[in-house]
């Protein structure tokens, strides 16, 4: 990962939390003043299934990589590359703005649309938490 990517995790908060700490914590004890530095530019985690669902979908998909892939000057702009109607792509871009995705740029009297932070990538990473409770006896029907 390069710092200037956007990390999308699945119900790993408590794994960021921890992470943070300990570089703080780290960056509290350091005497030598080096700075201590994240992987990666923004982490947005989400922890509910219909998240992960309103962000999969194909239309987000194809506007997200063509954010990076065409860095539209404009919402007009991506609509015309992707060839659908400006007010679903608005509508698609406000969607994806609301789940912390991407964000606009003002220019004048147009709205550019880019990765949150002006991040160049993507890591998607979705890891499903394993119950704590496996020490104990399951009990099996009769």
């Amino acid at each position: 990962m390069t710092e200037n990517t956007l990390k999308i995790t699945f119900q790993q908060g408590d794994d960021h939390r921890d992470a943070a700490r300990e570089r703080l914590q780290r960056a509290e004890s350091e005497a030598t003043g080096e700075a201590i530095e994240q992987d990666v530019r923004f982490v947005l985690n989400f922890e509910e299934f219909d998240d992960i669902a309103r962000l999969m979908r194909s239309t987000h998909l194809e506007l997200i990589e063509t954010i990076v892939s065409d860095e539209p000057a404009s919402i007009r702009h991506l609509a015309d590359l992707v060839e659908r109607d400006y007010r679903d792509v608005h509508r698609n871009l406000q969607d994806l703005e609301s789940l912390g995705v991407i964000e606009f740029e003002d220019d004048g009297s147009r709205k550019r649309p880019i990765l949150r932070g002006g991040a160049e990538s993507i890591d998607f990473s979705i890891r499903f938490p394993r119950s704590t409770d496996r020490g104990e006896a399951s009990e099996t029907p009769a």
